[in-house]
């Protein structure tokens, strides 16, 4: 759904502080929702995010990219695109589930010494 929207804001020059404006949402949450990094978004977000890009909610929770493409006039070819990472943006390590004891810079004894 982000990928969807990310690609609709774009195609109509429109920033996230612009489309979360028109969908009347937080422009902080909104940049962390088509970033991928809130829950499920409420039926009231993807009625209000529907409504902005002019179709249907059902739309945006659809995962046939014909249709989808067809709905918002995104091309399909765009739609299928393998998602990137983009360069010089490292993968943010916490101290959640061991993510930090399993960082590639840290060493077992070290990671030892900050987790025991």
């Amino acid at each position: 759904m982000q990928r969807i929207i990310r690609i609709f804001r774009r195609m109509h020059g429109l920033t996230q502080e612009q489309f979360a404006e028109k969908a009347e949402l937080d422009y902080k949450y909104y940049q962390l929702f088509e970033l991928g990094r809130t829950g499920t978004p409420s039926l009231r977000m993807i009625e209000a995010l529907a409504q902005v890009m002019k179709v249907k909610p059902w739309v945006l929770l659809c995962d046939d990219p014909t249709l989808i493409s067809r709905m918002t006039k995104i091309p399909e070819t765009e739609l299928c695109q393998q998602v990137k990472p983009r360069p010089g943006r490292p993968r943010k390590w916490g101290l959640q589930g061991g993510e930090l004891r399993d960082h590639p810079d840290l060493s077992k004894d070290r990671s030892r010494q900050w987790l025991h």
